[in-house]
């Protein structure tokens, strides 16, 4: 299975640090590395890790966490990369991988806190994602609404977050969830309505 040995970037890949002849498209790269040529493959993954990344340490709160799944996911992605249909979709295959890992460590998770062989799920950490100028009682509120999304499932967890955190589209949320857009739009409205019990906080409120 392909595997990234390099440690992944923190911050977005500048054009130097890309492959030359990286101006070539997606589908252009994809067919390559369908041929196995790694050159292609690290081409694809310096372009599309900075968005990758952003959006896994978004869900997990956790750069930490993260690192593992993004490389994880580009190596299943990379490994699998024969069976992606539309070569111009690949950032949103990566995407779409990325969040099927990132649901099944926090099902793992969950599962291991309820046999009691892992201490209670963490609330998702908002605080780390707050820009420098927030106040306290803004930072104070970002935390109850971690500590609540802690407590629905995995699956309204996340769609409720690439709804609002990552601002998708439902039709995008449910795409990268793998479900319905009726299921997707379920799921939102759940986690929601657990928010506004106990934080107050609307579905239109961002």
């Amino acid at each position: 299975m392909f595997r990234f040995a390099r440690q992944l970037p923190t911050e977005p890949a500048s054009v130097r640090e890309l492959p030359v002849g990286t101006a070539l498209d997606d589908a252009v790269l994809v067919a390559r590395a369908r041929e196995g040529d790694r050159w292609a493959e690290e081409a694809l993954y310096q372009r599309h890790v900075p968005y990758v990344m952003g959006m896994v340490i978004r869900l997990l709160g956790s750069r930490d966490e993260a690192e593992d799944i993004v490389q994880d996911t580009f190596a299943i992605a990379l490994d699998r990369i024969a069976t992606l249909r539309q070569a111009d979709a690949v950032r949103a295959w990566f995407a779409q991988i990325a969040v099927s890992q990132v649901r099944r460590k926090l099902r793992r998770a969950r599962l291991l806190s309820k046999l009691g062989l892992n201490p209670p799920m963490e609330p998702v950490d908002f605080d780390s994602l707050a820009v420098e100028e927030a106040d306290a009682e803004t930072r104070a509120e970002l935390a109850a609404v971690g500590r609540t999304l802690a407590q629905v499932s995995t699956d309204e967890r996340l769609a409720w977050m690439l709804r609002h955190v990552d601002g998708e589209p439902v039709a995008e949320v449910a795409r990268l969830c793998g479900c319905s857009l009726a299921t997707a739009k379920r799921r939102i409205a759940a986690a929601a309505q657990h928010l506004e019990r106990h934080v107050g906080r609307g579905d239109d409120e961002r």
